[in-house]
């Protein structure tokens, strides 16, 4: 055998970046040409040709001939030169391929299904018989094998077992105590030692490594298990200064190279110094054919069969370095869902790289020996310096590890290990954390950690973090540079629940929030996932829950407030009123009420039974609508409460069939004149009789002018309106609007007569509004008190010439809003709205001049308190319902004001303002006649001069 410098590749890349060959297409032979040079390495990382001899045997044979033989016989690959030989893992049934020119001998261990089983480079596989050669070990003139020189673990490789002498001779990193100089051991793993060949090959056969001389301490290669997913200590100047101090050419390709290889793994997030030590051998330190004309350092796409004209070529070195480390790397072979990855490291034939990436057995090692070599002359920065776990040390068909993105079974899996033995991962903290080790993703992740980042090159050491079960990993390297394991401090719900509102009997439901817990090294991380909230049913009265969360022997609580109220019964529903009677053709509203526990809902489904008349209805307010050919005597109108459909009640309606005049009620939707909207509903005719034979009082109106309200019908002319504005901070403007909480609310009034109305008697209310509104639906909602309890009566209207009217037939507070509803989340965000015209907003009165006013209580639903004032006197807000002695009545920050007659008080404009709360004296008097008198005035004297004048002259 004779060496010589060489600059050749024997790497079998697979595929392109975004693009993968199967692994069995990748690893056949299909070209007849081969490499015309075969690399060998030396303990310093020097590359060089190894000549390739025929290394077959004369007398070797297949394993047959052997089966009586003693168990100390080796399996020769090279029997076909330079050349790849494919075999199958005994643990997995995948596919693999080695080439036997750059690593002769295996360890025999026996037939199975008619091939051959071998050890070798630390894989256990099956091959065709054909394709080897079973000898004698005492027929062989060298076997692979390790010795210590310097202090060194020396891995000496064979070529040729024809020949003496290592092809190869691999530095293996610093040697373990229990290994002895002078000494030569077998060894097929890497990681088992043994001074006798047979008794390794027993262990083998019987999966053990009991006899070997370190059967408790298994060694691996710190460099050949590092995963690419960590850095390195140099800086790119130092890194440039050891690769420039390794090269014997000044044309390299990797002279100056290291800020290129720094500026991608800072990127990409894979190691440059492993980089560096692929660069190194699979271009013969930059000078190879292959990176010279193409700049291509790594043999990317230089398939066995072909290495020269197969190759990638680059723009630069450069740009060579960069696709390496992203699409071939990041997103390629340490990608755990890419069909050639066996873990994010060098490796060998059992897991790493080395299975898919390279046809040379020890591709992996012969990177690390250049590593070490780097190391040393850079002061060793680098060697030992993490701590690395082992999945499965001894080979077979190990566990599929679940990699998750928290210490916890109930996390999310990011991904899995696969089944291969030996399988290494970075740890980033000493210490497992709850039965799991943190460690450094070999996948790219999102921001949140939730889940693989396909297709994603750029890579964040931070925060691409992950978690494995303690259980599974032995630690074969303690570094310096893992953490302390971090303790839980607090947690604290940064997100409330999406439900803070329960009903007694409901259970928590924590959906939509988010605890974060608080680490001693000062990080937070989201433990949401891992939270314990209580589970037993909610007590009325509850005010807040308590949840935790468990780290390590340390649990930690959080307090998140809640209400819990009554649960909802109803026990009662009852109609107002329960009896009435109406005449063939006119309309009526009536009046709810619900009773029951735990404020139950006032909505009901409202019927009629007993019509004759398809034109009787009744809508989803409560009115009913008598067709004029009504001819059943009786009707009964039934409402059904929504919250328990158990619980309804009936009124009895008579149906009067005489066409006279008679009680006082809404006149019928018929009469509204045909158009887009209806006209404004008339009051009742004050001609009309009222039933007792005697002329019904003459139509009267009287309106409060500051409020733009007005009441109009059959009622005495000296009559008294009363008008008290319910502010949002009164006591009862919550549940007074309640139904339409979520609409926008117009205005809330305590309305009411200084006399009662005649039964079954109704009366026009009208709410002026701004020209803004014209068109719009309005609710109008009256609370009609009775008997001990409150009806809910609910009116519908569109506002037409700036006024909303309705039929009502009592007073007592009164809400209008607009019929958006779902507008508003709560009246409170409900900012005010100004019209298009900017004039007034809310109540307007008929004349469109006067005093503005800004009132929280306008019809535009403004959250500002209600503030008015009546003169020059500033309003005064008013707690509950009082009564002075003028009659006037006002809740809340309310302001009441009678009125007989609409001339009685000045006119007077409301206007909402975001920015300021101004009050204006209200103008006292009628103008009109004050300006004709000064008119008159005015005119006499310039008569009077003229005349004086005259008379002097």
């Amino acid at each position: 055998m004779s060496t010589s410098l060489v600059f050749g590749t024997e790497s079998n890349a697979e595929g392109t970046s975004g693009e993968q060959t199967s692994a069995v297409s990748g690893m056949k032979d299909e070209n007849a040409q081969r490499l015309k040079t075969v690399t060998g390495m030396d303990e310093n990382g020097n590359v060089y040709e190894v000549d390739v001899s025929n290394g077959t045997f004369e007398n070797g044979g297949n394993a047959q001939y052997f089966r009586s033989a003693s168990n100390e016989l080796v399996v020769n690959f090279n029997t076909k030169g330079n050349a790849v030989t494919n075999y199958t893992e005994a643990a997995s049934g995948s596919a693999g391929y080695t080439n036997g020119a750059y690593g002769a001998d295996g360890a025999y261990l026996g037939m199975e299904n008619g091939k051959v089983k071998f050890m070798m480079s630390g894989v256990i596989g099956l091959v065709s018989a054909s394709d080897v050669q079973v000898v004698k070990l005492s027929d062989t003139a060298v076997v692979s094998g390790y010795y210590i020189s310097g202090g060194r673990l020396i891995h000496g490789i064979v070529g040729d077992m024809t020949t003496p002498g290592y092809a190869s001779k691999l530095d293996n990193g610093a040697a373990p105590s229990y290994l002895k100089s002078g000494t030569t051991y077998y060894s097929y793993d890497g990681h088992y030692f043994y001074t006798n060949y047979g008794t390794m090959i027993t262990d083998y056969q019987n999966n053990t490594r009991s006899h070997s001389v370190n059967a408790n301490d298994p060694y691996y290669n710190y460099f050949q298990y590092l995963p690419l997913r960590s850095k390195t200590e140099y800086s790119a100047a130092q890194l440039s200064s050891v690769i420039n101090g390794r090269l014997t050419s000044s044309s390299s390709k990797m002279k100056n190279t290291g800020t290129q290889f720094m500026n991608q793994q800072n990127t990409y997030g894979i190691n440059a110094l492993v980089m560096t030590g692929i660069a190194a051998n699979e271009s013969g330190w930059g000078t190879s054919s292959i990176s010279q004309s193409n700049n291509n350092l790594f043999g990317l796409n230089a398939v066995d069969s072909s290495p020269g004209t197969s190759a990638n070529k680059y723009a630069s070195v450069d740009e060579c370095i960069r696709q390496f480390a992203n699409g071939w790397m990041s997103r390629g072979y340490v990608y755990p869902k890419d069909s050639r990855y066996r873990g994010g490291f060098l490796g060998n034939k059992a897991s790493g790289l080395n299975v898919k990436y390279a046809s040379d057995p020890f591709w992996g090692e012969k990177a690390a020996g250049v590593m070490y070599s780097l190391d040393i002359s850079g002061g060793s920065k680098d060697s030992g310096r993490y701590t690395i776990g082992i999945k499965d040390i001894l080979y077979k068909s190990g566990s599929n590890l679940n990699v998750r993105n928290s210490n916890s079974t109930s996390s999310t899996v990011l991904y899995n290990t696969g089944i291969h033995s030996n399988y290494a991962v970075l740890l980033k903290e000493s210490q497992a954390s709850g039965s799991f080790y943190k460690i450094q993703s070999d996948a790219v992740l999102n921001s949140g950690r939730t889940a693989v980042s396909a297709g994603v090159g750029e890579y964040n050491f931070d925060n691409m973090y992950a978690f494995v079960s303690s259980d599974h990993i032995t630690v074969v390297n303690k570094g310096s540079d893992t953490a302390a394991p971090k303790k839980l401090e607090s947690i604290s719900i940064s997100t409330p629940p999406t439900k803070t509102v329960y009903t007694e009997g409901e259970k928590f439901d924590a959906s939509g929030m988010v605890v974060k817990a608080k680490w001693s090294d000062g990080t937070e991380s989201d433990v949401t996932k891992n939270i314990t909230c209580p589970s037993e049913a909610l007590a009325k009265g509850t005010v807040s829950v308590t949840v935790q969360y468990a780290a390590d022997g340390v649990t930690k609580t959080a307090v998140q407030k809640i209400t819990v109220k009554e649960k909802i019964t109803v026990t009662e529903v009852n109609i107002n009123p329960a009896s009435v009677e109406l005449k063939a053709g006119s309309s009526r509203t009536f009046g709810v009420a619900v009773s029951g526990t735990g404020s139950p809902d006032q909505t009901v489904t409202w019927s009629v039974e007993g019509a004759e008349s398809d034109n009787t209805k009744i809508d989803s307010t409560g009115k009913l609508q008598l067709g004029a050919d009504e001819s059943a005597e009786c009707l009964t109108v039934k409402a059904v409460s929504s919250a328990d459909t158990s619980k309804y009640a009936k009124a009895s309606v008579k149906v009067i069939k005489d066409t006279s005049s008679g009680t006082d009620t809404e006149k019928p939707d018929s009469d509204t004149p045909d158009g887009d909207t209806p006209d404004l509903e008339p009051g009742p005719d004050s001609s009309e009789d009222n039933g007792s034979g005697e002329v019904a009082n003459q139509q009267t109106e009287v309106k409060d002018d500051k409020n733009g309200i007005k009441v109009t019908g059959n009622i005495p002319e000296d009559t008294v309106l009363k008008v008290g504005v319910i502010g949002t901070d009164a006591e009862n403007y919550a549940s007074l609007t309640e139904p339409v909480k979520t609409n926008t609310i117009l205005g809330v009034y305590d309305i009411s007569l200084d006399r009662e109305l005649d039964e079954n008697a109704s009366v026009q209310l009208s709410f002026e509004v701004d020209e803004s509104y014209n068109g719009n639906d309005v609710v109008v909602l009256h609370y009609a008190e009775k008997d001990g309890k409150t009806y809910l009566e609910t009116y519908k209207s569109v506002v037409k010439d700036n006024v909303a009217v309705v039929d009502v037939s009592g007073f007592s507070p009164y809400v209008i809003a607009l019929d958006d509803a779902g507008t508003n989340v709560t009246d409170s965000e409900k900012a005010p709205v100004e019209p298009e015209n900017n004039q007034s907003s809310g109540l307007i009165t008929s004349q469109q001049q006067g005093v503005q006013h800004n009132d929280g209580n306008s019809l535009l639903g403004s959250s500002v308190p209600a503030v008015q004032s009546i003169g020059s006197a500033e309003a005064e807000g008013i707690g509950s319902a009082k009564s002075s002695g003028s009659g006037q009545i006002s809740y809340g920050n309310s302001e009441t004001v009678d009125t007989k007659d609409n001339n009685d008080i000045p006119s007077a404009q409301i206007k909402m303002s975001d920015k300021s709360v101004q009050t204006k004296a209200v103008k006292t008097g009628d103008e009109s006649k004050v300006i004709l008198w000064l008119m008159l005035l005015l005119f006499s004297i310039i008569v009077i001069g003229t005349l004086f004048k005259r008379i002097k002259k």
